[in-house]
């Protein structure tokens, strides 16, 4: 029996609509023997994870997803697995970077406001229950604005993707250099999330700018056909070889996620990430 895997979750820690707890259940209910918890900017949904996987047949990955920008290179996400979630280097950036991304969240609510949507940031913090996202927005402003927005997918075309109406960069930001030198020091290993996202620039150039700073690796098992990335199941396959082919070009380790959150479009444990991908991670783990 073939053993499934998904090192790219997402709880009520950050924007995923399941508790950690809720989240491991149904991993269980779908046989993964192994899920990652990798909020953004955030480590605190591990050890609710981890408790509720206890004498379970499954294997927490604690992880992390670290929102990052660059000169050229806006809005990237560096992935973390095999963290050491009590390190104080990578929680000090992470605290920094809560803060940024609250200060970010606020001007997009703003914006909204100024474009004539009803939605407040106390609406949108109570959705959360942890850190703010830009889906907690989306849900408001469908919710208290139907008459202006006819789905998720419809407000992340118009107004939330970058460069769109209601986009606000951060002011102060994470670069892909600190957000690896944080992970490195927690001994975890640190990899480009989702590669094939990244439309907005030039992929190849940023892989090797991410090299540079001593980057591990690429995610190159993803689910692009979710939704809001318009893709079929041939050119999910077709751009997840493309950047296994990248991988081993460079020397990059792999890693595999569905970047699951909870959301309608996506299920758990649809994309096969084979085992054999967690086992050569741990070789590699320090």
């Amino acid at each position: 029996m073939k053993q499934n895997i998904d090192l790219q979750c997402h709880t009520t820690a950050s924007d995923g609509l399941l508790t950690p707890k809720e989240l491991v259940g149904l991993a269980l209910k779908k046989k993964l023997k192994a899920i990652a918890i990798t909020d953004h900017d955030s480590v605190n949904g591990i050890d609710a994870a981890l408790k509720a996987a206890k004498g379970k047949d499954i294997e927490i990955v604690k992880g992390v997803e670290i929102s990052c920008d660059d000169p050229g290179f806006v809005d990237t996400h560096i992935l973390g697995l095999f963290v050491n979630h009590k390190d104080k280097t990578l929680n000090s950036l992470l605290k920094k970077a809560k803060e940024y991304r609250e200060r970010q969240k606020k001007g997009i609510i703003n914006k909204f406001k100024k474009l004539g949507f009803k939605v407040s940031y106390e609406e949108v913090k109570a959705l959360a229950r942890g850190e703010i996202g830009r889906p907690h927005i989306a849900k408001i402003v469908l919710k208290n604005n139907p008459d202006k927005v006819s789905s998720i997918e419809d407000i992340f075309n118009r107004f939330l993707s970058v460069g769109k109406k209601a986009y606000v960069e951060r002011r102060n930001k994470i670069s892909v250099k600190d957000a690896i030198k944080a992970i490195h020091s927690a001994q975890g290993l640190v990899f480009v999330a989702h590669p094939g996202v990244y439309n907005y620039f030039d992929i190849d150039k940023f892989i090797k700018y991410f090299i540079k700073n001593r980057g591990d690796g690429i995610e190159t098992y993803y689910d692009y056909s979710a939704s809001r990335h318009h893709t079929s199941f041939a050119q999910n396959n077709k751009i997840n070889k493309k950047f296994r082919k990248i991988a081993k070009r460079y020397g990059l380790l792999e890693t595999g996620g569905s970047d699951f959150h909870g959301r309608p479009d996506q299920i758990l444990g649809k994309l096969k990430v084979p085992f054999s991908v967690l086992e050569n991670l741990r070789k590699k783990a320090k």
